[in-house]
């Protein structure tokens, strides 16, 4: 119902699949697998902590402006 629910859902779920997908990959010995899974998921985080420590100084509308304009040139933030 709520937009910030919204997007905690869409994040934990893109985390709750990377990890799945390690679990599963770690059954069948996919090893690279694995490890492209793990790192997804520390760069989720990690994007979603700088997030939070940019919407800490500048507020929640700041960081979605600079969230829209990053999808829109195509620029990744690691």
């Amino acid at each position: 119902q709520f937009k910030g629910n919204k997007l905690q859902f869409e994040f934990n779920s893109s985390l709750l699949d990377s990890i799945n997908s390690a679990s599963a990959s770690l059954l069948e010995g996919n090893l690279a697998r694995v490890n492209q899974e793990l790192e997804n998921a520390k760069t989720l985080l990690s994007k979603r902590n700088q997030a939070i420590r940019f919407a800490d100084t500048t507020g929640w509308t700041a960081v979605e402006e600079y969230e829209s304009d990053e999808l829109a040139d195509g620029s990744k933030v690691e």
